[in-house]
């Protein structure tokens, strides 16, 4: 070896002994070969103790998985390089026995003739406890509206239903899986559909995040069986992540003087 194949060598070697990311080298019998010192801190192991023995010493098989942690290896290896590049999602062991959850991504490589999987490793406990929790509130606000006094009819962009509480169900006479995907307007009379397509729409395109749906005209609803009632309607507007959707608030005006139609 060439002075400059030496400098290269040690260069890539202080470079993956370096990152902060665990890195691990297996063959593709799960057999340890490389453990970086990131992975020492992680999962608690020095490499002398773990070159050398199977991979699923760190990633045992879980209770309800039917392939073993290296089957999934395996498969993921033989995936296109565009797929190799994201992660799984596993379940890694540290020397103390703790369990945590982890991202996994695995590259099929040659080192020389040998092949060789570069196993990356990184701690997603945080992450996953932060979707937890936001499962946790996002279902428990849902279980408010599904209780809420008022009719909740949320749609997208392409004015699809994507929910409906309770008092929405008992005021149009639609089980929520009757209408979820489907289009607002089987909730509102035909001769009204076309104007009120065009008003959310311009809503949508508008300033207000919300505002009295009685601004433009009366709201008449449609229930399943045909008949229709008048309903007092204020609706807003909420875009995440660059989608856009629209939630009415519905009261029943039946036996009210003044109705309001859209």
């Amino acid at each position: 070896m060439s002075m400059d194949d030496s400098a290269t060598v040690g260069f890539h070697q202080m470079l993956v002994e370096g990152v902060p990311e665990a890195i691990i080298v297996s063959t593709p019998e799960g057999e340890i070969t490389y453990f970086n010192p990131a992975s020492e801190r992680l999962l608690g192991y020095s490499a002398a103790e773990v070159t050398g023995r199977n991979i699923a010493t760190l990633v045992p098989q879980q209770p309800g998985r039917r392939a073993d942690p290296l089957k999934w290896l395996q498969r993921w290896a033989a995936e296109p390089e565009h797929e190799q590049s994201r992660y799984l999602d596993l379940i890694a062991r540290r020397k103390d026995g703790t369990e945590f959850p982890a991202d996994v991504r695995v590259v099929e490589a040659k080192l020389g003739e040998e092949r060789r999987f570069l196993i990356t490793f990184r701690d997603n406990t945080a992450q996953r406890q932060e979707h937890i929790a936001f499962k946790e509130k996002n279902l428990l606000f849902s279980r408010i509206l599904m209780v809420a006094e008022d009719g909740i009819i949320s749609v997208d962009a392409e004015q699809k239903i994507t929910f409906f509480n309770l008092k929405a169900e008992q005021m149009f006479g639609y089980r929520a899986e009757e209408v979820l995907g489907k289009p607002l307007a089987m909730l509102l009379p035909e001769r009204y559909r076309v104007a009120h397509n065009k008003q959310l729409v311009n809503f949508g395109q508008g300033r207000d995040a919300s505002r009295w749906m009685s601004d433009r005209g009366p709201v008449t609803g449609l229930r399943k069986d045909g008949t229709e009632f008048p309903v007092d309607a204020t609706i807003t507007k909420v875009e995440t992540g660059g989608r856009i959707t629209y939630t009415a608030h519905l009261r029943s005006n039946v036996g009210k003087t003044r109705r309001i139609e859209s």
